[in-house]
């Protein structure tokens, strides 16, 4: 399977999520978690308390109001788990972004290894870069819309 489809399939399997409500990013995580549906296998205190080390550790904002919250050991194993969730927040939380910018939107992503995580990043990192596709972001897109935006650059 390609990375674009990798990702397509993943975002169809977390959804597209509004009205995200917190101050900081815990609280905001907190928020997340209680809306996603998630597979199984996920224990949502689990996945809360890796998404909240992983941006003390870091900010997960990569600039342009974006970030790709993770936890960093993988909580799932099968790829049919894997998801990458698209979360809008409700008004823009600061995560300390190196270009100063608040984010507006989260792509959370619960992947099986390294290998697909990395591979997820940078399929989204190369996304990111295409300011059409930031501003189509910027529309709060539903599933399908940000599907067929996303297969429009890949």
């Amino acid at each position: 399977m390609s990375e674009a489809s990798d990702l397509v399939r993943m975002i169809h399997s977390g959804g597209v999520y509004y009205n995200i409500a917190g101050e900081n990013p815990e609280a905001i995580f907190k928020d997340v978690v209680s809306h996603l549906v998630l597979p199984s296998s996920v224990d949502r205190e689990s996945l809360l308390a890796g998404l909240c080390e992983r941006e003390r550790l870091m900010t997960t904002s990569i600039g342009y109001g974006i970030a790709l919250p993770h936890p960093r050991t993988p909580l799932v194993s099968a790829e049919a788990d894997e998801r990458v969730y698209v979360c809008f927040l409700d008004r823009p939380a600061n995560f300390d972004a190196m270009d100063g910018k608040p984010v507006f939107v989260l792509f959370l992503i619960l992947s099986s290894g390294s290998q697909s995580h990395l591979s997820i990043l940078s399929r989204l990192s190369w996304l990111f870069q295409k300011e059409e596709f930031r501003e189509a972001l910027r529309k709060k897109p539903d599933t399908e819309e940000l599907i067929s935006v996303i297969k429009h650059y890949v």
